[in-house]
């Protein structure tokens, strides 16, 4: 991938699923490359995830608000680029609406003005495929206008707003990725596909998406944060990118398939029982022009996954049990 000066980045929320996920690849695969991580580190296990690089000399980690402005400015002032996973969701709990917008929206405004006081070569705000709406007659495309239905949909909708208005005139070259839902190794337990995986090895019942009936599009995390990466160095700035692997699946064929791949019969799921649920799907036809395309089916992803899950029970089994 071509540098464009970036040999420094700032990644905030770095100490999440798919924030840390993008780190380790970016330190793996680049042996030029220096990140910081801010994140408030609220989930218990947080560090989990990056205790791997604690002796790389190319990585730190700075505990700390994404709205705090001084420290922002401080960690800006040393970087070339701003890559932003900063979410305050955690899946399976009622969100509260105040702390989401903090995190979400007031957070990126202020990554964005230190973006553009430290004249940064790119700023890529990680969103999601969630800021469109429940899946209407066809896969939603990037041009299409946003219709929420969630709290942090909402906010991660407003917080790509205020992305789009610094790319420009403000001075800052800014990038949006929407995601589809990511998963694979090390995904907290209130995340849907690890919530399914660890009840099935446990032979607990598995929980849909309502119904079952609901459609997502699912991302193994590798392919997730090598196209977040390919936007970074490869995108025009000031465009939106969707990132998934172009296809959607049912939330009882995922369940049936986890099933079948821990060994458990598919009488074990259950339905949620509040109706169907929403889907969601894109397409993904931007992205081919820079080079990239999902190498992992779902059934792979979901192999490597569950064999992950099943060899590292000591990783999960005490949040299992919480």
């Amino acid at each position: 991938m071509g540098k464009l000066g970036i040999g420094r980045l700032l990644v905030a929320g770095g100490a999440g699923f798919l924030g840390s996920a993008f780190v380790r690849d970016r330190l793996r695969a680049d042996s030029e490359v220096a990140i910081t991580v801010l994140d408030a580190l609220r989930r218990p296990t947080a560090e989990e995830g990056l205790a791997d690089l604690r002796d790389d000399r190319r990585f730190a980690l700075v505990r700390g608000d994404v709205g705090d402005r001084p420290l922002v400015e401080q960690l800006a002032s040393n970087v070339d680029a701003i890559v932003s996973f900063a979410t305050d969701e955690f899946v399976g709990r009622d969100p509260d609406a105040a702390s989401v917008v903090r995190t979400d929206v007031a957070g990126t405004a202020t990554l964005l003005q230190a973006a553009r006081k430290f004249r940064h070569q790119r700023f890529l705000l990680v969103s999601t495929m969630e800021v469109y709406g429940p899946l209407k007659a066809a896969p939603s495309r990037e041009e299409d206008a946003l219709a929420p239905r969630t709290v942090p949909a909402a906010a991660r909708a407003a917080a790509e707003l205020f992305t789009r208005a610094f790319n420009g005139r403000q001075g800052v070259p800014v990038l949006v990725t929407r995601s589809a839902t990511a998963y694979g190794p090390r995904q907290p337990l209130d995340q849907p596909v690890a919530r399914m995986i660890t009840s099935a090895l446990q032979g607990l019942p598995v929980p849909l998406e309502g119904d079952g009936s609901a459609l997502r599009d699912y991302l193994f995390v590798d392919d997730q944060v090598g196209a977040i990466a390919r936007v970074l160095w490869k995108g025009e700035p000031g465009t939106v990118y969707n990132v998934g692997a172009g296809a959607q699946l049912s939330s009882r064929d995922l369940a049936e398939t986890i099933l079948r791949l821990c060994g458990q019969p598919a009488s074990l799921k259950r339905a949620a029982g509040d109706g169907p649920g929403w889907s969601y799907g894109m397409e993904t036809r931007r992205m081919r022009p820079l080079g990239w395309e999902p190498r992992t089916t779902l059934s792979d992803g979901l192999r490597l996954t569950v064999d992950w899950y099943r060899k590292n029970e000591g990783w999960w089994r005490p949040a299992a049990a919480a």
